[in-house]
């Protein structure tokens, strides 16, 4: 096209008359609008709609005015009844029949089929298979095509070739239809070459696609990573724009769909900083990316998935989260209520369960004490269940009648129903609705369906959908390499243009055999061709820009050390690098703060918590403050069934119960194993009596009977054990009382107490791995034990044990002793007397007591990173991890420094 710019030499095609074919729907209406401006600013009054289609919508013109001329009565399947045929024919294979599902193969079968019909190998496929894969597929194209012939079906792949046979005999007549124009095609496969021959044969005048000039500056831009690559790429963008805003510009990506999170995430620090206060408004970003995403992974139509799942079985727990918690869903106005049921009650409920029914969960709506505030939650579920019912009650229905169900149960859940809806929920509904119209279309075989057959359609239907919201023509377009021709840019950079990334490799379809894939030039069965390819689609882009392009790779990469591709050798780059990366933001003046406000006195009442108290000020005063005077506390991550704390605590209730009954060691001695079994079994059922619902399902009976068997193991080792005791009598369990420890009162609640000849002995059972050692610090992990020793003074201590109810060698009676015969395992070293480890105990958790009472609100873990590692308050003291990394190897420095001296 010379030295002309790409729309001025469509505009003057357009004006001699000639159709202009694109290679992408995007290069498509990218010049229809550029021809539009440029009529506007040329004066004239109305125009015709320009003549400018993408090769899919030209053929498919074709196609009709066939079918207007009573020349063909075939019906053009859309890829969804293609894939539906696929699906039937493989099924139908005897070889495969201990496969669960066709539909993979199916989909590789179509692409395969696809691919041989785009490059005329269809005639070449039979007696090609070199393995069992490719036989096979040999057998079933076969078979798709006798069904084609017999139903007189026209797949799309065929079309091409279907058209040009119609042109070649005259039955579709082109005469008078004008030239065409070719703009932005890369690759003119065999198929579409043959068409294109075809009617030039007839007359037709055809003008392939002519390469634009590449700009006197261009430049090849090394960075040292993949992360300054990006940052200087945006870096340029945002220069390029300041200097001039109304410029096009274009960032090429290969693989944009694997870096998109990455790009997204620096272009919108550097381009758009102001969109990322989540509490602003929502504003327009100067750029948007080219490629989609499936339609199945858009919020609003994966929601409706979900609910459409739901109404005929259990679904995850997420899942139901994520329902409740969309905006989707039901009304608005609830959002705070929905949040607070899902945190406080479903995810508070003694077994969580990890699917959730539909029916369930509206019961506990009805019986949750914020029914009120999720009145409009709750009518929306209970519609969609009647709906469903009414409708899923029928039996097999076609596909068309399940798309009316779905729209009705949709439709009773208020699925999408909040008022402002903006232009792009606008058309993702749209685009769902042409989802349900394709599914629609699988009546063309006239079978009917389940409900599950027909949602596992419509799923599969969305998954392949590419939803992409209309271009906002922002000033910059992030693109693939192919999605860029056809279109013009003042200036480009295309990054990744490294030997690892670029051109990227291809991968052939295994159905289709090596050698014919090489025989048909089959892009992935010659390295040579490929490269030649990659070298004109490079070379294309750079003669898209008329001022600058600049390509740019990274030194090291994920995969290691790169090298620029060798499709941009040659091409005269001139060559930088970039040490680039994003500016800080502007210095600001500190201000101070008077803090000089005293925290107001602990309130004459016992503090809750307990012994967790003094075991949070022992990790971090800031810790302990946060949680037991600010009441500061993350939310639960909870996992399906019970929880470590609800596990430890059935244990607990167990050996409560048993040793309710039993008392000493000599009655345990005196039970046979049948008579201790029978009791831990009564136990145990106590102890897990509250868990299940009213209606478990298969899943809580299963987990539940596994949770027996559990405990019932632990119970006879424990008491196999205990039996290996010196002799002993219970006293006291899950005793629980009021007591004060300097200027701190407490509730304490000791797990056991026994009574042996010297006195008595404090146990503490524990599930976890724990160590007395950690005792004697003055910072003690579990203090609980501590501070009871130090307030027991009606007992005389003869020993105070952890009670290690693990399975195996971890099983043991382990803490200190006066008198041999209570531990299983001696503590580490020579412990002090009991007596003077009690007092150096008090001494400990007075000053641990007083510090909390005095508001001591220091960021100061015991032992860090391990001690922050899951603190919930991590938001709020805002520990600074590479200050303290610093402090550590200065201290580090230090104490080599000691040591050289």
């Amino acid at each position: 096209m010379g030295s002309e710019t790409l729309v001025e030499a469509v505009a003057a095609a357009l004006g001699r008359g000639v159709t202009v074919l694109t290679g992408n729907q995007r290069a498509a209406r990218i010049l229809r609008k550029a021809v539009d401006e440029r009529n506007r600013e040329a004066g004239l009054a109305s125009w015709a709609p320009p003549a400018v289609l993408p090769w899919s919508a030209w053929t498919a013109s074709l196609w009709r005015r066939l079918l207007l001329s009573g020349a063909s009565t075939q019906m053009l399947l859309n890829r969804t009844q293609e894939h539906a045929l696929w699906r039937s024919v493989i099924a139908e294979d005897d070889s495969l029949a201990t496969l669960r599902s066709s539909e993979s193969l199916a989909q590789l079968a179509a692409e395969a089929w696809a691919v041989l019909a785009r490059y005329r190998g269809l005639r070449r496929l039979k007696g090609s298979g070199t393995n069992g894969d490719t036989r096979s597929f040999v057998q079933w194209a076969a078979s798709f095509e006798e069904r084609c012939r017999e139903r007189d079906y026209l797949p799309e792949p065929r079309l091409e070739a279907v058209l040009r046979e119609a042109v070649v005999s005259g039955k579709l007549d082109v005469r008078g239809s004008g030239g065409l124009v070719l703009v932005g095609f890369d690759r003119i496969l065999p198929s579409q070459r043959a068409l294109l021959d075809g009617l030039r044969a007839k007359g037709m005048e055809i003008e392939l696609p002519v390469q634009g000039r590449m700009p006197e500056r261009r430049l090849l831009t090394i960075a040292e990573d993949e992360e300054m690559e990006v940052e200087a790429a945006a870096r340029w963008v945002r220069r390029q724009l300041e200097a001039n805003p109304v410029a096009r510009l274009a960032v090429i990506v290969p693989d944009l769909e694997a870096q998109r999170s990455r790009i997204e995430r620096v272009f919108r620090e550097v381009l758009a900083p102001e969109t990322q206060n989540i509490a602003g408004a929502a504003g327009a970003c100067p750029y948007e990316f080219s490629n989609g995403r499936p339609l199945s992974e858009v919020p609003m139509i994966g929601r409706a998935l979900d609910l459409l799942a739901w109404v005929q079985g259990p679904i995850g727990l997420e899942t139901a989260t994520e329902l409740l918690l969309s905006a989707y869903v039901g009304a608005s106005g609830e959002e705070g209520a929905r949040a607070e049921f899902d945190a406080f009650e479903l995810r508070k409920e003694r077994l969580l369960r990890p699917e959730i029914k539909l029916d369930w969960l509206i019961r506990t709506l009805n019986g949750s004490p914020r029914r009120a505030r999720l009145s409009r939650l709750l009518s929306a579920l209970r519609g969609m269940q009647q709906t469903a019912t009414h409708r899923l009650g029928a039996g097999d229905r076609t596909h068309g009648e399940w798309a009316e169900a779905v729209r009705e149960i949709l439709g009773a859940a208020q699925w999408a129903s909040r008022p402002g809806e903006d232009s792009i929920e606008f058309q993702t509904r749209e685009r769902w609705e042409s989802t349900l119209d394709e599914m629609a279309t699988l009546d063309f075989d006239g079978r009917r369906v389940s409900y599950a057959e027909a949602l596992a359609s419509l799923r599969r239907i969305a998954h392949e959908a590419v939803f992409a919201p209309e271009s906002g023509d922002a000033p910059v377009q992030i693109l693939g390499p192919e999605e860029s021709s056809g279109q013009q840019f003042e200036a480009i950079w295309f990054l990744r243009a490294a030997d690892l990334t670029w051109p990227p490799p291809v991968s052939g379809n295994p159905l289709i055999g090596w050698p014919l894939r090489r025989e048909l030039g089959i892009p992935g069965s010659d390295a040579t061709a490929d490269s030649a390819q990659a070298r004109r689609v490079t070379e294309r882009i750079a003669g898209c820009v008329t001022e600058t392009v600049v390509f740019s790779y990274a030194r090291r990469a994920e995969d290691g050390e790169q090298r620029p591709s060798v499709a941009v050798a040659g091409l005269g780059l001139e060559e930088t690098e970039t040490g680039l990366r994003i500016e800080a933001g502007a210095m600001v003046a500190l201000e101070t703060v008077d803090d000089s406000a005293r925290i107001p006195a602990l309130p004459d009442r016992v503090v809750r918590g307990g012994a967790a108290v003094l075991k949070a000020q022992a990790a971090c005063a800031f810790r302990a403050f946060s949680e037991h005077r600010l009441f500061s506390s993350g939310l639960e991550d909870r996992e399906p069934g019970l929880n470590a704390r609800e596990r430890g605590n059935a244990v607990h209730k167990v050996l409560e119960e048993f040793w309710t009954e039993v008392k000493t060691q000599a009655a345990l001695k005196a039970m046979t194993t049948e008579a201790r079994r029978g009791l831990l079994s009564g136990c145990i059922d106590a102890a897990l009596r509250k868990t299940a619902g009213e209606e478990a399902t298969v899943w809580e009976a299963a987990y539940l009977e596994t949770q027996r068997a559990r405990l019932m193991s632990l119970g006879l080792q424990w008491l196999r054990m205990e039996e290996r005791r010196a002799p002993f009598t219970v006293v006291r369990h899950e005793a629980g009382s009021d007591v004060a420890i300097g200027p701190l009162r407490l509730s304490l609640r000791v797990d056991r107490v026994d009574e042996v000849a010297n006195g008595s002995v404090l146990m503490d059972y524990k599930t976890g791995d724990v160590n007395p050692v950690a005792w004697t610090t003055d910072r003690p992990d579990e203090p609980q034990l501590p501070l009871y020793a130090v307030l027991a003074e009606d007992l005389q201590l003869d020993a105070i044990v952890f009670g290690k109810v693990r399975p195996g060698k971890h099983m043991e009676l382990t803490g200190y002793e006066e008198t041999k015969g209570t531990l299983t395992k001696a503590p580490y070293g020579k412990p002090p007397a009991l007596e003077t480890q009690v007092e150096e105990w008090r001494n400990v958790l007075m000053m641990l007591a007083t510090d909390f009472v005095n508001g001591d609100t220091r960021v100061s873990p015991k032992k860090y990173p391990e001690t922050c590692e899951f603190c919930a308050q991590r938001l709020l003291c805002r520990l600074d991890v590479s200050a303290r990394a610093l402090d550590e190897e200065d201290d580090e420095e230090d104490n080599r420094e000691d040591i050289d001296e």
